[in-house]
């Protein structure tokens, strides 16, 4: 019997999967481009309240441009919908609200989109190198022959000698033509494509496991014990037997080994370094080049992914007693069951008629009086002391509790100058006391390094007495403001 109807079974199967549901839905143009535009390679999530509206402006975008659309579906109710279809789900935050982000299937009807609508050649020779390098290299490492294995490594390297020496004899180096790397980079942007599908898949098999396994507790019809063995073996399983998870452990075995990963980045600079990468746009060559940030997200997500369900379900262990409120925890697992049933149907605004509160009890019991704020005498009125308020101040009286008073220094200064002062605290102790001041020392230090001294005045760093505006004198010693002008003869001397 041939394999034909085990393989019409699968593709049947196939048919009725998400991804191919939404290539082959009516409004698959629509949902494609509004997921594009809504989520990326940096926004892997965009919460409930703002996809909804994001939705909508999109809506009103495609019906003024005359694009048929979604009669009478406003954000909310299509985003429910598409996640009753498996292309979006929903996930909780740590602040309590909600997100939503594409599902595996959703990535990969974007991906066949990308693939149907991308104008290239099927065959070309960098996917044939790449095949053929990966059947050698293969085909290498399931040889266990030692002799074959030696002969495969010294004919290596004696290609790869020969190719040192010719270039070091002066051969010319040869270049990939503009051809040939774009090829090659069309292979490597398909590769990289691919990752975030597999990422996806995952991280939706994690919750898969994770949902069954409190499930499982919640019915308690095994051991607790056993139920976690099975969860830790399907764990691994995912991680070793699956190729979403065999690409994870791939990147994260290249994650850590900071050497290999710097080597990785160094290729991708090299590859945009050509002349072909002109032709690309700065998105595609800023996208290329931080691929090892895709490859970083993808392996953080998974990770966040694992911590949330080891801590739910650590939580989940610790808070939970079989032994105590049976009847309770059965009965709000059937309202989660029909909850979860009637959401299936369930339309935007429908609501359950539920009592809040149960019924009034006939039980005997004493009369009681509440406090009533209105039988309380009011507090009396404030007294009105606005005439107590002292004066504000004057300006004046502002500016003397505030910095130096730089021009009427100056002009002291130069007052006490032309009155036979020749020092500088002679100059300044003949000044009023208003310009007397602690803090016009530092003005003074000001006015000597900005336009120096006034003429006739030495800097002989005397005692000058201060007064501050309450009245009080403080003395103070005068810092020298110039510093020496002669300074040759004691160098000459040192010398």
């Amino acid at each position: 019997m041939s394999g034909v109807p085990r393989d019409v079974a699968r593709l049947t199967e196939a048919r009725e999967g998400a991804a191919l549901s939404l290539v082959r839905s009516r409004w698959a143009p629509l949902i494609l481009a509004i997921f594009r535009a809504s989520f990326s390679q940096e926004i892997k999530q965009v919460r409930a309240e703002r996809l909804h509206v994001q939705v909508d402006t999109y809506l009103h975008e495609l019906r003024d441009a005359g694009f048929e659309v979604p009669a009478q579906e406003e954000g909310r109710a299509l985003c429910l919908s598409w996640m009753r279809s498996q292309w979006l789900r929903r996930v909780p935050l740590d602040d309590g609200g909600e997100a939503y982000e594409l599902t595996s299937h959703a990535l990969a009807a974007m991906r066949m989109h990308s693939e149907l609508s991308r104008e290239r050649a099927l065959l070309s020779e960098s996917r044939l190198t790449t095949i053929l390098d990966a059947v050698r290299r293969w085909a290498t490492e399931a040889n266990p022959d030692e002799t074959t294995r030696m002969a495969v490594l010294d004919a290596e390297i004696a290609r790869l000698t020969a190719e040192r020496d010719r270039i070091a004899a002066g051969g010319e180096v040869e270049i990939a033509d503009d051809e040939r790397m774009l090829g090659g980079y069309t292979d490597l942007v398909d590769l990289l494509g691919q990752l975030p599908g597999d990422f996806r898949r995952v991280e939706e098999a994690l919750d898969a496991i994770h949902d069954q396994m409190v499930r499982d507790f919640r019915a308690e019809e095994r051991p607790k014990g056993e139920v976690l063995g099975e969860y830790l073996a399907s764990s691994t399983r995912l991680a070793s037997q699956t190729r979403e998870g065999r690409a994870f452990q791939g990147a994260l075995t290249v994650l850590s080994d900071e050497d290999l990963l710097a080597e990785f980045r160094e290729d991708l600079r090299a590859i945009m370094s050509h002349p072909f990468a002109r032709d690309l746009s700065p998105d595609e060559r800023a996208a290329f080049v931080n691929a090892d940030a895709l490859l970083r997200r993808g392996l953080r997500d998974v990770q966040t992914r694992q911590q949330r369900a080891s801590q739910s379900l650590a939580e989940y262990l610790a808070a939970y007693d079989s032994l105590q409120e049976r009847e309770v925890t059965r009965t709000l697992r059937r309202v989660e069951q029909e909850l979860a049933v009637w959401m299936e149907t369930a339309r935007a605004r429908d609501t359950v008629p539920l009592p809040w509160m149960p019924s009034r009890l006939d039980i005997e019991h004493l009369r009681t009086r509440f406090y009533d704020p209105s039988r309380e005498k009011p507090a009396p009125a404030l007294e009105d002391v606005s005439d107590l308020a002292p004066a504000p101040p004057s300006l004046d009286d502002v500016r003397r509790q505030g910095g130096p008073l730089l021009d009427e220094v100056r002009r002291g200064l130069d007052a006490a100058a032309a009155d036979g002062a020749t020092t500088l605290s002679a100059a300044f102790n003949a000044l009023p006391d208003d310009l007397r001041r602690p803090v016009e020392v530092f003005g003074l230090a000001y006015l000597a390094a900005r336009d120096g001294l006034p003429g006739g005045i030495a800097d002989d760093g005397g005692v000058v007495r201060t007064v501050r505006p309450d009245g009080t004198e403080r003395a103070l010693a005068l810092p020298r403001l110039q510093p020496p002008t002669d300074l040759t003869g004691d160098d000459d001397d040192d010398a």
